[in-house]
């Protein structure tokens, strides 16, 4: 009896160290989506399935945050809610306002990082749809950079303009405050993320890149969300844990 009370201390012992360790590597997961579509893409999420996908975190009861009151409470150090969620979109296009309609049908904040150059353009939005979901719901937006280009391959001109000027062309536009920004494919390196700190971001977000897997407020992580996620996949995805089991690919 002594050694079974003791082999059941140890093993106690052992998983409480392991899920101590394992907690260390927690992140609120940021999901990211690119068009809102039914057609069939490797970045398209049906809009029904969009609209279940919303659902179900609303029915488990996730805090949405936005990304930037998620960024300011990592700058600042603060506690984080738990079983919490932020929701974002790469690239602007036309068909996001699909989602922007679920996203105020649930009161959930977002965020859609736009391509400054390609608002107005065929499939993308224009400056009347950003400012009106601005006005009318919880989206807002951040700088996916000038045109798009991939960050770690171009000179300090180009990362300033790409980088610095997006974002006071957006502020300059819409009359708020841009303090977010998602890296084209991902891309980044220590020059990068130099010239996105000057220009006052609050964060920067990438894809499954990164140095490591400490958490750094200007190489957000995020998870790829698809059609094809069905309620396990996505629970998954939303556990906080999702990138502890994954390899994390090379920033550039």
């Amino acid at each position: 009896m002594r050694k079974v009370k003791i082999f059941l201390i140890v093993v106690f012992i052992t998983l409480g160290m392991f899920f101590l360790k394992l907690s260390s590597f927690y992140e609120v997961p940021i999901l990211m989506y690119h068009s809102i579509s039914n057609k069939k893409c490797n970045i398209c999420v049906s809009e029904d399935k969009f609209l279940k996908q919303m659902s179900f975190i609303k029915k488990r009861r996730y805090k949405v945050l936005s990304l930037a009151d998620y960024c300011y409470l990592l700058k600042e150090k603060k506690r984080l809610p738990s079983h919490a969620v932020i929701i974002t979109f790469d690239d602007g296009y036309k068909d996001n306002l699909k989602a922007v309609r679920i996203l105020k049908k649930f009161n959930f904040p977002a965020t859609i990082f736009v391509i400054v150059n390609r608002i107005g353009k065929d499939n993308y939005l224009s400056q009347e749809d950003i400012k009106n979901f601005l006005k009318n719901t919880k989206v807002r937006i951040g700088s996916h950079t000038f045109s798009h280009k991939y960050l770690p391959s171009s000179d300090k001109k180009e990362l300033e303009k790409e980088i610095g000027l997006s974002k006071k062309i957006l502020e300059d536009t819409f009359k708020i405050k841009i303090d977010t920004i998602s890296y084209p494919i991902g891309g980044f390196n220590k020059d990068v993320l130099k010239i996105v700190k000057e220009a006052g971001y609050l964060c920067g977000c990438t894809t499954n890149r990164g140095f490591s897997k400490r958490l750094n407020r200007f190489t957000l992580r995020r998870i790829k969300i698809t059609s094809k996620d069905n309620p396990f996949t996505l629970q998954a995805k939303l556990s906080g844990f999702y990138y502890f089991f994954k390899k994390i690919k090379h920033p550039y």
